[in-house]
């Protein structure tokens, strides 16, 4: 999985302060009121304002590729993923699939698939998936 550029785009910059938004906004809100019920001095307000813009400031350079849909295109992909069958898949039972735990069902036409055996996700409907018996180092593609 190859990440597409390191630095973030006026774009990616724009959404992540578009998206904090909200939550600044309502923290001047909230430190407004308590600053006038608590009779706060106007340099606090001011400091938790600093502190929770500079929160913002300081994450983004951690946060920036999780608003990047492009960074990592196949992030979400479970086609072509392997797991492990959790319980007997005949035909439904549950897998785990890059460490969570899914409900999934056999291939048409394929055997039982027992506890413990390798298996590949070929197809994803709504929250369940398709798999078929894995054998190879590399996952069976289509159904």
């Amino acid at each position: 999985m190859a990440k597409k550029h390191d630095r973030p785009s006026l774009r990616i910059i724009l959404k992540y302060i578009l998206l904090q938004l909200p939550g600044q906004v309502s923290f001047v809100f909230i430190v407004l009121l308590l600053r006038q019920w608590l009779e706060a001095p106007v340099y606090l307000a001011w400091g938790l304002l600093a502190f929770w813009v500079g929160k913002d400031l300081a994450f983004f350079p951690f946060l920036w590729r999780f608003y990047d849909p492009n960074q990592y295109p196949d992030r979400f992909r479970m086609v072509g993923r392997k797991g492990v069958a959790l319980s007997r898949l005949n035909p439904d039972g549950y897998v785990r699939v890059r460490g969570e735990r899914w409900q999934a069902g056999t291939a048409e036409g394929q055997d039982p698939v027992e506890p413990g055996e390798a298996i590949g996700v070929v197809a994803v409907d709504r929250l369940k998936l398709t798999v078929k018996r894995c054998t190879e180092d590399k996952p069976p593609v289509g159904k």
